[in-house]
């Protein structure tokens, strides 16, 4: 909802002036990229360029198009009824809207956490391992080891190593977060996207996720959709605004929340705009 908002008439900030980077070590490219459903057009000439090993901060109001755009990078929006995008998303230079585009290979790349933890219905130990058997990563005498270093790296092997057996569902909701990360971690993914990823969480469990994207990069570039704006500042480099279906700025996050360029950032970070 807006309060006293004005009327905000002003041009995007354009990729040369605002992008994230313009560096070649860019993890995802993004050009002219627009997305819509049937007739109506939810993101609006996209361009950006985002750096590989770092997080990621996507903040705007409900309805402005972070998810969406977050949805697109793997395609995650494909088998929507009157789903359509026009332009370009690449990584590392290799389109990723192509129809000869492996999906299977792109999510392993380019995972995805979302708002709820979502565990799959078989055991602790089967759950870090579903990804690693469906692209036939590693021989099953490797298995063991993978799924302790992976429960290792998320906090949870001490609290689940005698009962790698039982079912996630007995876990709690920050336990089944932390597992679902460590069952994208096991991939070795280039890229993790998270839709509010603790907005489900008791502080205690926000914390450790937290806690535990900053130690994960630069081995991972982390993209992360977020409606709080103390959590944005606390863990991203960079942060994008969305308004609209437009990325009305982008930048450093201290730059950003300190010194916003466009009207609309600043209506929204000073809590004007929600």
């Amino acid at each position: 909802m807006l309060q006293d908002t004005p009327s905000f008439d002003g041009d995007v900030k354009k990729l040369d002036e605002g992008s994230i980077t313009e560096s070649a070590d860019a993890v995802l490219s993004v050009r002219h990229l627009e997305i819509g459903f049937n007739a109506k057009k939810v993101i609006r000439d996209i361009n950006l360029d985002m750096p590989r090993g770092h997080v990621v901060a996507l903040i705007g109001p409900t309805g402005s198009g972070k998810t969406t755009f977050l949805r697109s990078v793997n395609r995650l929006n494909d088998k929507i009824s009157g789903f359509w995008t026009k332009g370009s998303i690449s990584l590392h230079g290799e389109e990723l809207l192509s129809k000869d585009t492996d999906l299977l290979e792109l999510r392993r790349k380019v995972g995805m956490l979302f708002q709820r933890p979502n565990p799959f219905p078989m055991s602790i130990k089967e759950n870090v391992l579903a990804g690693v058997k469906a692209h036939r990563l590693a021989p099953k005498s490797q298995h063991d080891e993978i799924v302790r270093e992976n429960l290792e790296k998320v906090g949870l092997w001490k609290a689940v190593q005698d009962r790698l057996n039982d079912s996630p569902f007995r876990l709690s909701g920050g336990q089944q977060q932390l597992l679902c990360l460590a069952r994208s971690l096991a991939v070795q993914p280039e890229v993790l996207l998270l839709d509010e990823p603790t907005s489900a969480l008791d502080p205690i469990s926000v914390e450790a996720v937290e806690d535990l994207l900053r130690k994960l990069v630069p081995e991972i570039t982390f993209i992360v959709v977020t409606h709080s704006l103390a959590q944005a500042r606390r863990i991203s480099d960079h942060t994008m605004f969305f308004y609209d279906g437009k990325l009305m700025e982008s930048g450093e996050t201290e730059n950003i929340f300190n010194d916003p360029q466009m009207p609309e950032t600043q209506y929204y970070i000073s809590g004007r705009m929600g």
